[in-house]
C-alpha cells in the first residue's frame, strides 16, 4: 500500500506566463519613472553646483524614454546646441574632473599671433563677468575685433574718434606685457587719468576643473534604490488591469 503525491505545477506555470507577458510593460514603466526622477535630480544638482546656470545648462540632462522592445532608458546631456558649444561638452570637465578644451577665442587669438603656444586665456581682474560668471560673447567679439585690427586702437577708427583718442579718450582692448603679466588689457579713463585694467591674463598651466558634477553617482544611486520599488508597482498595476478586462 502506498500513497503518491505529485506536485500540480499548472498555477506556477500560468502565474510565471502571466508575468513574462506583463514584464516588459511594466519593466519599461519603471524604468521610465526612475529616469525622470534622475533627470529631476541632475537638474536640482546643476542649479546647487553652478552659480547661476543659464537655462541651457539648467535643462540640458535629457531622457530618452525605455519602450517594451528596447528595455532602455537614457539619461544624457544634451550634445548639441543652436549656437554655441553644446552642454556635454562645456559640462564634461565638470563630470570627469579634466582639462578643459581650448576656447575658441583662444584659437582665434593664437592664430592671430597673439597667444603663445602652450598659454591659455583666464579672466582677469578687470573683467567685466555677466550673471552666469563669464565673459559676454558680445566682449569676446569686440576684444577679437580691437586687437586684431592694430596695435592701434584707432587705426580704423572715425576722424571724430580718433580726435577723441587724441585728447585722451580710449577704451581699446589690446594685447601686451604690463609689470610682468602678458594678457588682453582695456585702456580706460582720460588723459591725465589714464589706467589700464587686466581683463584677460596668459596663464602656461591649463585650466582644469575638478570634479563638482557627480552626474553618473546620482543616476546610479536613484536606479539602485528605486528601480526595485517602481518595477513592483508597475507589475501590480500591470496585473490588476488586466484582472479587470
Amino acid at each position: 500500500m502506498d500513497v503518491s503525491i505529485k506536485l500540480d505545477t499548472s498555477v506556477f506555470d500560468r502565474a510565471l506566463t502571466e508575468l513574462k507577458r506583463h514584464l516588459p510593460y511594466a519593466s519599461s514603466v519603471a524604468l521610465n519613472n526612475v529616469a525622470f526622477r534622475i533627470r529631476g535630480e541632475e537638474r536640482s544638482e546643476i542649479g546647487r553646483v553652478f552659480m547661476n546656470p543659464t537655462r541651457l545648462t539648467q535643462n540640458s540632462v535629457l531622457v530618452k524614454k525605455a519602450t517594451k522592445r528596447s528595455g532602455v532608458a537614457k539619461i544624457y546631456i544634451r550634445d548639441e546646441a543652436t549656437k554655441g558649444t553644446a552642454p556635454s561638452k562645456y559640462l564634461a570637465p565638470a563630470v570627469f574632473g579634466t582639462s578643459r578644451n581650448e576656447k575658441r577665442f583662444e584659437r582665434a587669438l593664437r592664430h592671430a599671433g597673439l597667444l603663445p603656444a602652450g598659454m591659455y586665456a583666464v579672466a582677469g581682474e578687470g573683467a567685466k563677468l555677466n550673471k552666469y560668471g563669464n565673459i559676454s560673447a558680445a566682449t569676446y567679439t569686440k576684444i577679437l575685433s580691437q586687437v586684431r585690427a592694430s596695435s592701434d586702437p584707432t587705426q580704423n577708427a572715425t576722424n571724430s574718434k580718433r580726435s577723441k583718442s587724441k585728447r585722451g579718450i580710449t577704451k581699446g582692448y589690446f594685447v601686451g606685457k604690463i609689470e610682468g603679466t602678458l594678457g588682453v588689457w582695456q585702456r580706460v579713463g582720460y588723459k591725465r587719468r589714464r589706467s589700464v585694467r587686466p581683463i584677460l591674463i596668459f596663464v602656461k598651466k591649463k585650466p582644469n576643473y575638478r570634479k563638482r558634477f557627480p552626474f553618473f553617482r546620482i543616476a546610479e544611486g536613484i536606479a539602485r534604490r528605486h528601480f526595485p520599488i517602481e518595477l513592483d508597482k508597475a507589475m501590480d498595476r500591470a496585473i490588476a488591469t488586466a484582472k479587470r478586462r
